[in-house]
């Protein structure tokens, strides 16, 4: 009996001391299989990182002369860190657009409130020719005109004056820059409103020749459409063609992947005269990928036309200027904006809570575009 129990000892034994020797073979293939597969990893990511690399490299590289030349005149300033100081108090950005016949005027001009504790974006157009009156009030001049006498400093300045805020922050896109942009986004399926025509006085050629209707814009005629000026020189009704092509790029960048648009700044950014660094950039476009459609609004500086001299200004209602930035810092609702302007027609129309004449994807008035055709 005790000769069968050792026996049967034994045999346990055997298979334990089996067993063990299974589990270390297993475990140590799984260990080799791991370093593998970490290995094969590792290998992957290092190859799409340089092969990244390379392309970026070799896009960023291969800029043609003429838009290294256009861009020339851009200059390159130290960055600011973007950060919101508080709840009310949003990141404030002015853009300026930069004509390439009058460089050193802001042929185009937006303020970008971003608040991204509430994830809500407000853009406000400026009219270029806003009225900007002297110390003394006895002279006026254009807002353009700011740029010119000091650049993207003075024409900051008169904008926080305008606004009694403080813009830390600024983004100036000349004509090459946008056109660049254009390309890297791809071209914009859009309606144009009517017929836009324009020959360039010194060439006697057109430099603007759009027909009416639905079509695809490449970056020269999306370029030809934000320039063009209609023949009483209604500075109101191109902010509001400016801004319904805004709001058609933001729409798209929203529904477009965050490492696609991370890639779109990369290749993009140092295109544009600016003090907000790459990686501030990225993180905006991240914020504002992150908002709701609803929480982005579009409006137009409160105003009236006024001409003197048969010079056609954009007088600012300073009081609805003021209900504009309540409502960028969300002290107002948008239904407190209550402007009314004067019309080519010397008409009295309603200014929509959020500029909708402006920015609803349409040619002019809300209701009026046809429907398309497919």
């Amino acid at each position: 009996m005790d000769e069968r129990e050792k026996a049967r000892a034994r045999r346990r034994r055997r298979r334990r001391e089996r067993q063990m020797k299974k589990n270390k073979l297993q475990w140590g293939r799984l260990i080799i299989a791991f370093v593998l597969a970490l290995t094969v990893i590792c290998g992957i990511g290092w190859g799409m990182y340089s092969g990244i690399s390379y392309v970026y490299h070799r896009v960023t590289q291969t800029d043609t002369a003429s838009e290294i030349e256009e861009s020339s005149e851009l200059k390159h300033t130290d960055t600011v860190n973007v950060e919101q100081k508080a709840l009310d108090k949003p990141v404030y950005v002015l853009i300026v657009g930069r004509d390439k016949n009058n460089p050193s005027q802001a042929d185009s001009l937006f303020l970008m409130s971003i608040n991204m504790n509430t994830n809500t974006m407000d853009i406000i157009g400026i009219p270029s020719n806003s009225k900007i009156e002297s110390r003394d009030q006895k002279s006026a001049s254009m807002l353009n005109q700011m740029y010119a006498e000091g650049n993207i400093e003075l024409t900051k300045a008169v904008v926080e004056d305008i606004f009694h805020i403080s813009i830390p922050y600024y983004v100036v896109v000349d004509e090459a820059a946008f056109k660049k942009t254009s390309d890297v986004l791809g071209s914009q399926q859009f309606y144009v409103e009517k017929n836009m025509e324009h020959v360039d006085a010194e060439t006697g050629s057109k430099d603007i020749d759009l027909r009416r209707g639905y079509q695809n814009l490449d970056s020269d005629n999306a370029l030809a459409y934000l320039r063009y000026t209609d023949e009483n020189n209604d500075n109101f009704g191109r902010v509001q063609r400016q801004e319904r092509f805004l709001k058609l790029w933001v729409d798209r960048e929203q529904d477009t992947w965050f490492i696609t648009k991370a890639w779109h700044i990369w290749r993009l950014w140092s295109h544009y005269e600016s003090n907000i660094s790459t990686w501030d950039a990225i993180k905006l476009m991240r914020s504002i990928g992150q908002m709701d459609k609803d929480h982005i609004h579009f409006y137009i500086l409160p105003g009236e036309k006024e001409k003197i001299n048969d010079v056609v200004y954009w007088h600012v209602n300073p009081t609805e200027a003021q209900r504009l930035v309540g409502i960028t810092m969300g002290t107002l609702a948008p239904e407190d904006l209550s402007q009314f302007v004067s019309t080519p027609e010397t008409k009295k129309a309603p200014v929509a809570v959020e500029s909708e004449q402006s920015t609803r994807v349409k040619p002019s008035e809300p209701g009026s575009e046809p429907e398309k055709k497919e």
